[in-house]
């Protein structure tokens, strides 16, 4: 199928291809009419002259349709019903699936998914409010999700080999009593965000639902990176899109905790690309059995030159997205500048310039600046790639995960908008991702970044003007991998050693930047309202 977001169902008439099957239909045209037995050919004909009158009539009763539709869509408001077109590997893997009594099952992954993710076979309508990129973006940063899909959590905080602290958002609150083999979802959310996030409580309120009034029934636990959503910074390590080693601790530490628990992993933008670099670099000795991911910005080079050469995508959301990280940094800065200005920090020569930066946060920040200074120096750790990278563009080319789509062994759904003002999805990498054997990709038309609302208009209906159409695809897909895949990764034995619990050396994987792999659990029990926005003031929510 073509990439076009405005692809339309097949007609049922014959379609002419080439420009050799036209000739030959024009050629048996007119040679027909030399034939005796037929009458002559004639273009114009009296009887078929078109009406001058009737045509001016409708051309002056569409006038108003057309200017309509014309200004509509030059404000890029005009709303239009797009297929979702999708991406499948070209030499699809086979899935070995369980079945009631024990019995196994394969069929390929496309054919899985396709079967079982029917919402994606449809059209996506955009709420005719937000019927753009831009429209369905702001509302997300705008909108006030505190009244919908509330979620509580129990965190867990737990300090990683190199002095980095993480945070674990377990929902429900009773989940200890769930069934041993409840399935876990495990969340990667996006830049500055974290499990108050309302597309992560969009979806884990359903995840937590009991299954007799619609949900999934599930535990859920969302990975709160270094820094983010009230997690202190305890090492001269930040995160970043590009490294992994938080998100693979966590997922060795759930296994562990519910050893009869498939677990299935969701990225949101820089959570989707975590969590496809993660299922890339473990291949089959991922510990996730499946994983999806929305709004994944598979080269964050050509992200970047789009935010950073479009007039408006560089001072609306080029500028909010520094302004996050920074705010994010000096957070973390304030709390510890021992931290970052000792002598071996990576940043230090950088700092002054940082807090000119600060002083000056503005529509002129930029992301690919503040990523120049600081991420691209801290983001990772140290001997892994190339960290620290001289500038961004070395680590944006390091880190997209595009280049890591060929080790992918799960079955993976990658859902994307076509008009995402975030990522640059005119240049999704469409070989690699058809060179794959497990990566589905579907391509709605229209969505924003991390949007896809299609209901009515919020002064009409303020709950139903949240709702989200990509649940359902989400929900879908999990529910099908909770029903068919089985637990990946083994059991996951520790030692333990003075607070420390230490993954045994055979089991898991190994784990880049990690010469040993464990945690040490620094507080677990403290309740975190989803909906409250916990410690984050001041940062932009939804990006």
């Amino acid at each position: 199928m073509t990439l076009s977001p405005h692809s339309q169902p097949e007609d049922t008439h014959e379609i002419i291809d080439s420009e050799t099957e036209v000739d030959e239909e024009i050629n048996n045209l007119l040679s027909s009419s030399s034939s005796p037995s037929s009458e002559p050919f004639k273009p114009f004909s009296k009887r078929s002259s078109p009406n001058v009158f009737i045509i001016k009539f409708r051309e002056l009763l569409s006038l108003p349709y057309e200017l309509f539709f014309a200004i509509t869509g030059l404000m890029g408001i005009a709303n239009y019903v797009r297929q979702i077109v999708q991406i499948i590997p070209s030499k699809p893997a086979t899935l070995s699936l369980r079945r009631t009594g024990g019995a196994k099952h394969e069929v390929r992954v496309d054919r899985w998914i396709k079967d079982n993710v029917e919402s994606l076979q449809g059209v996506f309508k955009p709420a005719w409010w937000a019927s753009n990129g831009h429209l369905q973006t702001f509302f997300t940063v705008l909108g006030d999700f505190t009244k919908v899909d509330k979620v509580h959590y129990v965190r867990t905080y737990l300090r990683l080999p190199d002095g980095g602290t993480i945070g674990i958002d377990t929902t429900p609150e009773n989940h200890q009593s769930l069934s041993t083999n409840t399935p876990t979802v495990v969340v990667c959310h996006g830049l500055t965000g974290g499990s108050h996030e309302s597309y992560v409580r969009n979806v884990l309120s359903w995840v937590v639902r009991p299954k007799e009034h619609g949900g999934m029934g599930a535990r859920a636990a969302v990975v709160n990176f270094r820094g983010c959503a009230g997690v202190p910074v305890t090492s001269p390590q930040m995160y970043s899109a590009g490294t992994t080693m938080d998100l693979a601790i966590a997922l060795h530490y759930l296994r562990h905790k519910y050893p009869s628990s498939p677990l299935f992993g969701i990225g949101f933008s820089l959570g989707a690309s975590v969590l496809s670099r993660y299922l890339g670099e473990a291949g089959e000795s991922s510990l996730l059995s499946a994983g999806i991911i929305l709004g994944c910005p598979w080269d964050l080079s050509l992200m970047s030159h789009k935010l950073d050469h479009d007039w408006f995508h560089s001072r609306v959301y080029s500028s909010a997205l520094g302004q996050n990280v920074l705010k994010l940094f000096f957070k973390a800065y304030d709390a510890n500048p021992p931290i970052f200005d000792a002598d071996d920090s990576p940043v230090k020569e950088f700092m002054d310039e940082l807090k000119v930066q600060k002083n000056n946060m503005g529509s002129h920040t930029r992301l690919r600046k503040v990523d120049d200074l600081m991420v691209c120096k801290i983001g990772g750790p140290r001997n892994i790639g190339a960290w620290p990278f001289k500038n961004a563009e070395e680590y944006y080319q390091w880190a997209s995960p595009k280049r890591l789509i060929s080790g992918v062994r799960v079955p993976l759904l990658a859902i994307n908008a076509f008009d995402d003002p975030v990522v640059d999805c005119t240049a999704l990498p469409l070989e690699e991702l058809k060179s794959s054997t497990h990566v589905v990709t579907a391509i709605t038309g229209s969505g924003g970044h991390l949007g896809w609302f299609d209901g009515p208009f919020p002064l009409w209906s303020p709950t139903k003007s949240k709702h989200r159409w990509v649940l359902k695809p989400v929900s879908e897909f999990l529910s099908a991998a909770a029903r068919d895949l089985e637990v990946v990764g083994g059991n996951i034995d520790v030692i333990q050693e003075e607070g420390w619990e230490w993954v045994e050396d055979d089991k898991g994987h190994a784990i880049p930047g990690f010469h040993r792999r464990g945690w040490k659990v620094l507080k677990e029990g403290e309740e975190i309202l989803g909906e409250g926005d916990e410690g984050e003031t001041g940062v932009i929510q939804g990006l």
